[in-house]
């Protein structure tokens, strides 16, 4: 495990998270999380050991996102206690790129992530979830035989 420095604050767990992303360090990464922590991605893949989340972003890092860089966007921390939080934080990840490497466009998502602090006063996730954001700010996804495509029902007729 890289010997990195632990978040002191909920907030400090997401951009550690960023910081890990942008070195695209798989295990400063999974250093955020505790021994025993989920994590679901984009798809609903889900993870449940700081292990798996370190492989599953490492594989990520080598074939997908390796020259990607994310930012952090608007983000709000919901205290549950003294010592865990909820942290939803939205992300911009751009350089992410397909088989053949060319380079997709920008990539938006919303990370929840359940935090826990420690006695030493640093801070874990204990459990994640990302969200793609579709673009055009679409309601939902549809799906039809192997594709899923979002949608929107704005200003459609409802058909009873």
């Amino acid at each position: 495990m890289t010997d990195v420095s632990l978040p002191d604050s909920p907030k400090g767990v997401l951009h550690a998270f960023r910081d890990a992303w942008n070195r695209h360090d798989a295990d400063e990464l999974a250093s955020i999380f505790a021994p025993d922590a989920t994590f679901v991605n984009v798809t609903g893949l889900w993870w449940n050991t700081r292990e798996k989340i370190k492989t599953a972003h490492a594989y990520g890092f080598e074939k997908i996102f390796g020259q990607s860089s994310m930012r952090v966007g608007r983000t709000t921390v919901k205290t549950l206690g003294d010592d865990h939080a909820v942290v939803v934080g939205r992300l911009i990840v751009t350089g992410q790129v397909d088989p053949d490497g060319r380079e997709l466009d920008e990539r938006r998502t919303v990370l929840t992530v359940v935090a826990q602090k420690l006695a030493a006063g640093i801070w874990r996730a204990v459990s994640a979830q990302n969200t793609d954001i579709p673009p055009g700010g679409m309601e939902t996804h549809a799906n039809v035989g192997s594709t899923q495509s979002p949608i929107t029902y704005r200003g459609s007729t409802p058909r009873h």
